[in-house]
C-alpha cells in the first residue's frame, strides 16, 4: 500500500525535473529586477510626558495607544469611595483622563501598567487595577472601549507615596517596554 504513494512522488519529481529549463551554453541568464520595498516609517522612541490639560497625540509613539490623550485632573489625597481599600504607600491619587480615538479605528484604548515614583526615586506598583476596581464606581472608571463619538473618559485610582514625584504608565508588552510619564501639577 505504501509503495504506490512513494512511487507516485518519485515519478512526479522526475517529470518536474525534466521540465526544468537549462541555460544555453554561453548565454547569460537575466536576473529579475528587485523593486525596493517602500520605507516603513518608524515610530518615535523619544520620551512622552503628559501634563494636566495638555492633549498629546500618542499615535506616532512606538508601543503606545493610537489616540490623543489628555490628563484632565490629578487629585492627591483622594478617597476610596467604597472604603474597601486603604493606601499601602501613603495616599490615593486619582487621575482622570480623556482620549480621542486615532485614525485607526481597530485599536481600543489601552491603559497598561501604572507605577508611581516617590521623591526618593523609588518606583512602585500603584495597584491601579485593584484599587480602581474596588474604590471607583464602574461608570466613573477609565475603560478601554470608545463611545460612539470616539471618546473614552474616566478615572484611575492609584496607591502612591505621600511624597510623590511622578506617575508612570508602562506598556510592558512592547520590546523594549515603553513608558509614559505624567507630571504632577505644581503644588
Amino acid at each position: 500500500m505504501r509503495a504506490f504513494p512513494i512511487a507516485a512522488v518519485a515519478i512526479s519529481a522526475l517529470l518536474l525535473a525534466g521540465c526544468a529549463q537549462t541555460a544555453v551554453p554561453g548565454a547569460t541568464t537575466p536576473t529579475p529586477s528587485v523593486t525596493p520595498s517602500p520605507t516603513v516609517a518608524t515610530l518615535s522612541e523619544k520620551p512622552v510626558t503628559l501634563t494636566v490639560g495638555q492633549a498629546v497625540d500618542l499615535s506616532g509613539t512606538r508601543g503606545l495607544v493610537k489616540a490623543t490623550v489628555t490628563v484632565d485632573e490629578i487629585e492627591e489625597n483622594a478617597e476610596c469611595a467604597s472604603g474597601e481599600e486603604t493606601p499601602e504607600l501613603g495616599q490615593f491619587v486619582a487621575v482622570t483622563l480623556s482620549a480621542v480615538q486615532g485614525a485607526d479605528k481597530t485599536f481600543d484604548f489601552a491603559t497598561y501598567t501604572w507605577l508611581v515614583v516617590g521623591v526618593d526615586g523609588v518606583e512602585s506598583d500603584a495597584r491601579a487595577e485593584v484599587v480602581t476596581g474596588r474604590c471607583v464606581a464602574a461608570a466613573d472608571r477609565l475603560g478601554t472601549a470608545y463611545d460612539a463619538s470616539g471618546r473614552v473618559t474616566g478615572t484611575v485610582l492609584l496607591d502612591a507615596p505621600a511624597a510623590l514625584s511622578r506617575i508612570l504608565v508602562r506598556n510592558t508588552l512592547a520590546t523594549p517596554p515603553v513608558t509614559l510619564t505624567i507630571e504632577l501639577p505644581p503644588r
